[in-house]
């Protein structure tokens, strides 16, 4: 299992874990010691794909969401599924939910594992991000789980820690309020492209000309020519 660091925060560190089946990112509180496992799926889940995409992005866009929780006692887990699964994730077909079941149960339990290893104890009670775009699925889910998974939207499950919390954070001045953004704020990042390496194409070999040859040549006609001379000098003596 790879687990590395990737973010420090004021209240949560926040950390990478992948392992051979998923990966994932899980905010570590700094200030409480009972906290509640979070669950987002994504809607653009390849803007967090550290193996499919360019990292200063991904990262931004990690600092973004993770910065926005940071003041609340949400430990918030990101599970970075594949093109295949979300697949699945966006169709209505239950049959095929199995595999995201035990993905998600794979995660839940190891977010509660990395908690437990921190001395942190943790809420029984899972919390799910609601995503229309996965409607479907997290209806399926919660059903199942009926006491163990809740689901809400992530503004009310700030407002559970925060009554004042809105949909946007703001920077206060004596005259003006100024939007700094919202909770769902993300930028596309670009995918990295391994380029092939160019094939070379192979040198035509060009026939090298002996210099032993030449020479040879050269004293033939050498010889022709003084051969001419002494002929043409012997007939004029005659």
């Amino acid at each position: 299992m790879e687990k590395r660091q990737v973010l420090d925060l004021q209240n949560h560190v926040v950390f990478y874990v992948k392992t051979e089946d998923l990966s994932y990112y899980i905010t570590m509180p700094k200030n409480y010691e009972t906290t509640s496992i979070c669950i987002e799926l994504k809607s653009k889940m390849d803007n967090y794909n550290l193996d499919m995409n360019d990292e200063i992005w991904v990262m931004e866009n990690v600092k973004n969401t993770f910065s926005y929780i940071d003041n609340y006692n949400i430990t918030l887990v990101l599970p970075i599924l594949d093109e295949e699964k979300i697949s699945i994730l966006e169709k209505m077909d239950t049959t095929k939910y199995e595999v995201i079941d035990r993905l998600m149960a794979e995660t839940i339990n190891s977010a509660y594992l990395n908690l437990k290893e921190a001395n942190i104890n943790i809420e029984s009670q899972v919390m799910l991000v609601n995503n229309e775009r996965y409607k479907a699925f997290i209806n399926w889910f919660t059903s199942r789980y009926k006491e163990r998974i809740a689901c809400k939207n992530l503004l009310e499950i700030i407002q559970m820690y925060n009554v004042h919390a809105t949909a946007y954070k703001k920077i206060d001045t004596p005259a003006i309020s100024f939007v700094v953004g919202s909770y769902s704020n993300e930028v596309d990042a670009p995918k990295v492209i391994h380029e092939p390496e160019p094939e070379i194409a192979p040198r035509k070999l060009q026939p090298q000309v002996s210099s032993g040859f030449t020479s040879y040549w050269l004293l033939v006609a050498i010889t022709i020519i003084v051969a001419g001379i002494v002929a043409i000098m012997a007939f004029t003596i005659k």
